[in-house]
């Protein structure tokens, strides 16, 4: 197996969020290796008072459902004459409560980053996009052995044992090793294997060194 990256700029800006989701994973799983009891009844909770997203669409559209009927039996004899303003606008507000509630089971906004989150993503691309990698002729290498980087005169190797997560969104791969380190890789850095490949080989090379690695907590 080997798998190269030759480093480019961190200029995207949709780094930023990926960044930001990645080390929200990261902070969770290192919570939940300290707490596994805490964890294990929070996870019971949330398993109850969440429900899945198409049982959540299910309610949201019979709960909907719903409230366009009684706005239209409200609206009709409201309409007729005489006429009820009272009850055309009680029905007309349902109606429009109806259509919201369905639309609300289809649009789900993604959670705020904690403010902790967006600090350390703040700090960690910002060193990152001060450097000219164009000029640093960075790469970094995955084979049998591990990991190498390599950057000018700087050389760095990680067995793998010391490494302990991988995590992956769709433009970045966030690797923790050494303790707290981390190095962040950007797909389109990938110059050599195939990208769909890497987290599975990692996960396995992890795997291997540290029997309690399960991968991410799902």
């Amino acid at each position: 197996m080997e798998f190269v990256f030759h480093i480019t700029d961190y200029s995207d800006p949709a780094l930023d969020a990926e960044t930001a989701e990645l080390l929200c994973r990261r902070l969770e799983t290192r919570s939940r290796e300290v707490m596994p009891a805490m964890w294990k009844v929070t996870d019971r909770l949330e398993a109850w008072a969440t429900p899945t997203v198409k049982g959540r669409r299910r309610r949201y559209a019979l709960q909907g459902a719903a409230l366009i009927a009684l706005g239209i039996f409200a609206l009709v004899p409201g309409l007729m004459e005489p006429r009820v303003p009272s009850l055309i606008l009680t029905g007309s507000l349902s109606i429009l409560a109806g259509l919201l509630t369905i639309y609300g089971a289809k649009v789900k906004s993604p959670p705020e980053p904690p403010a902790s989150c967006r600090r350390e993503v703040a700090k960690l691309l910002a060193g990152l996009r001060a450097v000219d990698w164009s000029q640093a002729s960075a790469e970094v290498r995955f084979d049998e052995t591990g990991l190498s980087v390599s950057a000018g005169e700087s050389r760095e190797a990680v067995p793998y044992g010391d490494m302990t997560w991988i995590f992956e969104t769709e433009r970045l791969w966030l690797l923790v090793y050494s303790g707290e380190k981390v190095l962040l890789l950007q797909r389109k850095d990938l110059a050599s294997g195939e990208a769909g490949e890497f987290l599975p080989c990692l996960q396995e090379k992890i795997r291997e060194n540290h029997s309690s690695y399960k991968g991410e907590p799902t």
